[in-house]
């Protein structure tokens, strides 16, 4: 297992760590940057971007582990400045103890189990009004109406949501709902606006297993693409699924990376989605595998996505972060 190379670390943080922070091991692919706690953040970044994670929805059910550690909700309880992705225990930890590693810049927690996602509360440490980007991996119980709410309050006011989403009939507890049903029901019934707000649905599709390095059309220089993390080009789908862009709901939807094989200046065959609302901005994407790192909880079947030489998956979870926290 690795974290990002050192060509993905951002300039501002190369400067910070000097020549001789980042270790290679030889052989085992493995590059671990040390938490920098003196580091200076760059301009603009005084207070740290405050990424909360979302593991209230069985986010952890069957095989699944979509969490950045198993402290919540706040991960540094595990291992307070961890270097590589196994300090902490979790599916997708990599992500976490990516960002962790530069402590400056980015503070992140998880909204635990059996704590429903709120907007305005007084009395909910995790509410989304203390934060700038909200992931949510593969939910697999549905939200409650007031979560919708919640959600689409907190983007409309700024916030920053990345929905990863798995494919048709990935209903990991039996509940009769799975993250494409939630997903499209968050879209079309959430109390602010019922109407495609993001210009987004998710197709019930489910892609076995294929590669793309289909950017849509103009994304070449987008910050999620060409961000400061690296470029990202190309993803794993490792049971997919994709959506279709409405750019009458919402002129700002814009797809980054398409399928394999269709069209990428249409409105179908969408793998990784951009849009805006409000004053905020959203990440689609249509497949929890890319952001598995294959490290986790025991008992659960995992595979190493993060990494995968097929697909520049970290650089497209890490760029994204940045750009939905204004960051680039």
């Amino acid at each position: 297992m690795r974290l990002p190379r050192p060509h993905l670390a951002r300039p501002a943080r190369a400067a910070a760590l000097g020549v001789g922070a980042v270790a290679l091991v030889a052989g085992g692919l493995t590059a671990a940057l040390p938490a920098v706690p003196g580091a200076a953040p760059p301009a603009g970044a005084a207070t740290p971007l405050r990424v909360l994670f979302d593991n209230a929805h069985a986010q952890t059910a069957g095989n699944a582990d979509w969490i950045i550690s198993t402290s919540q909700p706040s991960p540094y309880n595990q291992k307070s400045a961890p270097t590589v992705e196994t300090d902490w225990t979790g599916a997708i930890s990599a992500w976490g103890v990516s960002l962790a590693q530069y402590p400056t810049e980015y503070r992140l927690a998880t909204n635990p189990s059996g704590r429903s996602l709120t907007y305005g509360s007084t009395s909910n440490a995790q509410d989304l009004a203390n934060y700038d980007v909200l992931v949510i991996d593969e939910p697999n119980t549905a939200f409650t109406a007031a979560e919708r709410k919640a959600i689409m309050t907190f983007v409309q006011n700024g916030g920053g949501l990345y929905l990863i989403v798995d494919h048709d009939q990935s209903d990991r507890n039996n509940d009769g709902v799975d993250s494409v049903d939630i997903a499209n029901q968050l879209f079309s019934s959430n109390g602010v606006d019922d109407t495609n707000p993001f210009g987004l649905t998710v197709a019930y599709q489910n892609i076995s297993s294929e590669n793309t390095a289909n950017l849509g059309s103009g994304a070449s220089t987008h910050p999620v693409v060409k961000g400061a993390w690296g470029t990202a080009s190309t993803s794993i789908l490792r049971g997919a699924t994709t959506s279709t862009l409405s750019t009458a709901a919402n002129p700002n939807a814009k797809c980054l990376l398409y399928r394999a094989g269709v069209s990428n200046t249409g409105s179908t065959g969408c793998f990784i989605a951009v849009s805006t609302f409000g004053s905020g901005r959203v990440i689609l994407w249509g497949d929890s595998s890319p952001v598995d790192d294959g490290t986790g909880q025991s008992g659960n079947t995992l595979y190493d996505g993060w990494n995968d030489p097929a697909g520049t998956n970290a650089a497209w979870a890490l760029n994204g972060t940045d750009w939905l926290g204004r960051l680039s």
